[in-house]
């Protein structure tokens, strides 16, 4: 790809290179030739002086190459353009006072004085700086680009390495409060406590093939969602009353990978785990105002500034904000004195996260 755009970026010099000069010299022989007349020896002239404009302006661009000017910041690189600029107007009026002179023999006539010199310094002056301004320009304008282009990628690394730094604080997280969930099983029921392994195996699994996943579908999401609550049903038997209201069309819909999972573990660890007789967990997702929307219900009470919420709020925020660049919500809050719900909306647009 950078060798086919380098390639395109030179034929497209060239093309501008030669149409430009010859934009040029058809200007010169019309203005000479409504003056002194047309004939072969002015053709040659232009012609001459096409291929000197041509061959210098481009010596100029590989010296600017070499030198590494174009990196150079606008207060060293003017001073430096203008020099340049001088010295091939310079040369291009050497060549055509005699040039000139052998071309149009009513030239012949007037002195070569300094007025003469200046007069034609200025006219090629005007040519080669506006060569320069537009090369510089686009030179200007393109490393721009590559400059905007570069802090993207930048930005989007950033984000990405930011992103995975969350999934590996969630992973060992989950893990270690699932096995604390077991562990309480072993002792009085070896036959929950293998169910609940088995279980867990299947989350693990699922884990580990979403690892480089930014979304998942919901359904998989909910799958991995069933098997958590199914270790913790086992734990908590009837002091656990698990519901589901999910409307079909979301099913396919795209959402974060283990954040259902977070949410859900967090409601069980910081709400219903701490009630003599347990709670109730309800999940629900519809569509509206084309935002997946999810809602989960559950027995317990919110404390803001409880240091013990857990990590699982926090890092579904950042998530959030990191996947869809603010347009996705999230919110948290107590719905009377023992229920909470969690209200989560994401934008149904495949092109909204990064």
């Amino acid at each position: 790809m950078y060798i086919y755009n380098t390639m395109q970026k030179y034929k497209l010099y060239w093309v501008c290179q030669i149409g430009g000069w010859a934009f040029f010299m058809i200007i010169e022989m019309i203005s000479y030739g409504n003056v002194f007349g047309f004939n072969q020896l002015l053709v040659l002239n232009v012609v001459v002086n096409f291929f000197l404009g041509l061959g210098l302006t481009h010596t100029y661009r590989l010296f600017l190459i070499r030198t590494n000017w174009l990196t150079l910041t606008t207060a060293k690189l003017i001073p430096r353009a203008s020099i340049s600029i001088i010295c091939i107007s310079v040369i291009m009026t050497m060549m055509n006072v005699f040039l000139d002179r052998f071309t149009v023999p009513l030239l012949r006539q007037f002195p070569v004085d300094g007025i003469l010199i200046f007069n034609y310094l200025f006219n090629w002056s005007r040519y080669i700086l506006m060569w320069a301004l537009i090369y510089h320009l686009f030179q200007y304008w393109e490393r721009s680009l590559q400059a905007e282009k570069d802090r993207l990628q930048l930005q989007a690394t950033l984000k990405d390495n930011q992103y995975q730094n969350l999934r590996t604080q969630l992973n060992p997280h989950f893990l270690f409060n699932s096995l604390n969930s077991i562990r309480t099983l072993i002792d009085f029921n070896p036959n929950l406590s293998k169910e609940a392994i088995t279980r867990l195996s299947s989350l693990l699994r699922s884990s580990l093939q979403m690892n480089n996943k930014k979304t998942i579908p919901l359904k998989n999401e909910l799958e991995t969602l069933e098997d958590y609550l199914a270790i913790e049903k086992i734990r908590f038997d009837d002091r656990l009353l698990i519901t589901y209201d999910i409307e079909q069309s979301t099913t396919q819909l795209e959402v974060p990978p283990m954040m259902l999972q977070t949410l859900v573990e967090n409601s069980v660890k910081h709400g219903i785990s701490n009630l003599k007789n347990g709670g109730f967990v309800e999940i629900k997702t519809f569509k509206k105002n084309n935002q997946l929307c999810i809602e989960i219900t559950n027995s317990g009470q919110f404390l803001p500034k409880d240091k013990n919420e857990g990590l699982g709020i926090k890092n579904t925020e950042e998530r959030l904000q990191l996947l869809y660049d603010g347009k996705a919500s999230f919110n948290i809050c107590n719905i009377n004195i023992d229920t909470v719900l969690t209200q989560i909306k994401i934008p149904n647009d495949k092109d909204t996260h990064y």
